[in-house]
Formats: C-alpha cells, structure tokens, sequence
C-alpha cells in the first residue's frame, strides 16, 4: 500500500501522517483555499515575484519544508536555504522535496535564536511535532534531545547572495532574531516575513522592524484564516 498524500491547492503534497487532525480540519476548512497558511501565501508568492534572479530565500523554523519546496516549485531559479530545529522535520524536508519533484534545497538543522541566547548555553529541543526549545538544565516532560543554535547573523555568513528573502516561525523565538536586525543585521534581506506568536510579541517585533528600516507593507496580529500573526516588511533598497 502507497502511502496516502494530502494535496494543497497549489498542488504540493505530503504524507497525510505527518500532518495532525486538527490541522487537517483547519486546512479543510479555509474560506481561502486549502492552503498551509492561505493569508501569508499571497504575501508569500508576492515577495518571492519580486526577487531577482540570483537571491536567495531563507526559511526559518521550515518544518517539514511547506515554504521552501512552494519557493522552489515557484522560483527554481532561487538558492532556498531551511533552517530546522527538529532533526526529524530536516529528513521529512528531503522526503517531501522527493514527493514533490523539487531539488536542491539546502537543509541547515539548528534552532534559530538571537545573539544574546547564544550565550545562554546548551539548548534541548522536545520531540514531537512542534519544535520548541528550552534550556539543557530546564526540566521537561517528554523526550528531548540536544539541538544546535544558530543566530541570523551566521546564517548570513553561511547565504552568499546579494539579496536575501527571509521568513521566519520559530515559535516564540522570533524577538530575538528581530532584535538583531535593529542592531546590527538585515543589510541584504530585502524582505522579511514573521510569523508572531501573541500580541505582545507582534508589537515588539514591528518596533525592532522598524528600528532596523524596513516599511511594514501588511500586518494582523491575529489573522481569521491561520494561528500566527504575520508581518510583512519591504526594504526599498538595499545599501
């Protein structure tokens, strides 16, 4: 017996057991299409419209590989770097690459946090479908392993393209890497997109945005069609 596949509206397919019941029902059910995130795809196929050839598009907290296989069957053209916390979701990233007739994807397994937590030692990632990170020394319910960190700043260092697309669901983690970018970051990243995990964060994260001069093109902190809330920032022009 094959196994069973579930096909989104843009006709990218995956493992019908990778996914869970709920959020089958809540692909099912989008007055938008059957689409992973149907709100920030539009915004999504519009940044990467925009991009010309010879950049780079970087997928951070990429899972199973949604957005950076829908960039590649989009835009082959593109170098598409994932960057995965959960080293299950990195192998799923080639199977599913494989089910959808795309390759070259480069598949970095790390968890990706800002500058200042790099500092915090150790980080151990829980196994299951989720790839949230908590402290070595924090105690756990649930199987967990090491993971590796990775700031944006290295990740920068590892793109060699002059224009870099970069979006980001790290669950919580995203403050930080925000942060950075008001600091000292996001010189060749012409578009941002962020996955917000609260209202507050939401906030905090479109002030180190703004901080770091990008124009915030679209926001909703809580969109009606998915969980995260999106913010979608342009540079009009890079240094």
């Amino acid at each position: 017996m094959g196994v069973r596949l579930f096909e989104f509206d843009n006709s990218i397919r995956v493992p019908k057991k990778w996914l869970t019941k709920h959020q089958v029902r809540r692909y099912n059910s989008n007055s938008l299409g059957r689409l992973h995130e149907p709100e920030e795809e539009k915004l999504f196929l519009d940044a990467l419209a925009s991009l010309p050839k010879g950049a780079a598009f970087l997928n951070l907290g990429a899972a199973w590989g949604y957005y950076s296989i829908l960039a590649k069957k989009t835009r082959p053209d593109l170098d598409v770097f994932a960057v995965e916390a959960h080293p299950k979701m990195c192998s799923r990233i080639y199977e599913a690459s494989a089910i959808n007739g795309v390759a070259g994807i480069s598949v970095i397994n790390s968890a990706v946090v800002g500058c200042s937590e790099l500092e915090g030692g150790p980080m151990k990632i829980k196994f299951g479908y989720g790839a949230s990170i908590i402290g070595e020394n924090v105690d756990g319910k649930g199987d967990f392993a090491s993971v590796g960190l990775v700031d944006l700043g290295r990740l920068l260092e590892i793109v060699p393209n002059s224009e870099v697309m970069v979006t980001m669901d790290i669950q919580g983690s995203e403050e930080g890497v925000c942060r950075d970018l008001s600091e000292r970051l996001g010189g060749r990243i012409s578009t941002l997109i962020v996955g917000t995990h609260g209202g507050h964060v939401h906030e905090i994260c479109k002030e180190f945005i703004l901080d770091s001069g990008f124009v915030i093109e679209f926001e909703d902190g809580s969109p009606l069609e998915q969980p995260d809330g999106i913010l979608y920032a342009t540079r009009n022009s890079l240094p």
